[in-house]
């Protein structure tokens, strides 16, 4: 028998994720993973760990957000309200659920290739074309329409992995973003609301 096992309607939990502080938890984390064809390291996120809000079924509220700017570049946005959840032990896993008519506001950003190669930079000036297109491009924000994601939370790191999968009107394709998740627990971080260039 496996003893402080309690039944919650996102699942079996062994633990309190936020025993010891009142309110959330926050981790600064780095995203590194693939879309479309392109690799990526080095993005930030700001991964929040909330009590659940009034009358949800989910065992916790878990927002993932970019940061210092929220909408950065291969960042993504995920609110945990609009996904199926399941807590073990200290392990999550939000799977986008697949029954609202109305688009799931959750969504990942990158910098499509078709922007880069409208600037005419590229044709032009090689590799240091690119890197003015990518300066001055915008990046493009594609809605998920399905994803997974599958987090391991210890008080002060939490690790895990993240996909998402929605339509690019940019490149007028399905877009899939794949990304592994590690970072440390912080304090007093907040993502800027708006993205300047």
């Amino acid at each position: 028998m496996i003893l402080g096992l309690w039944f919650a309607p996102g699942g079996l939990v062994a633990q309190d994720l936020l025993e010891g502080t009142e309110f959330s938890k926050k981790y600064l984390v780095q995203l590194s993973g693939t879309v479309m064809n392109e690799t990526f390291s080095g993005a930030l996120a700001l991964l929040t760990l909330m009590p659940p809000a009034p009358g949800a079924i989910n065992p916790y509220q878990l927002t993932i957000d970019g940061f210092p700017k929220t909408n950065s570049r291969n960042s993504l946005f995920w609110n945990s309200e609009y996904s199926e959840m399941t807590a073990i032990a200290n392990e999550i896993t939000c799977d986008i659920k697949r029954t609202f008519v109305k688009p799931v506001p959750m969504y990942f950003v990158f910098m499509s290739p078709e922007l880069l190669r409208h600037t005419g930079a590229l044709e032009l000036l090689g590799d240091e074309g690119k890197k003015y297109a990518e300066k001055t491009a915008l990046p493009t924000l594609v809605n998920a329409r399905a994803g997974r994601l599958k987090l391991r939370i210890h008080s002060n790191s939490v690790s895990g992995t993240v996909w998402m999968k929605g339509y690019d009107p940019v490149e007028k394709a399905f877009v899939q973003y794949s990304a592994k998740i590690y970072g440390k627990r912080t304090y007093k971080l907040e993502p800027k609301q708006e993205l300047k260039k």
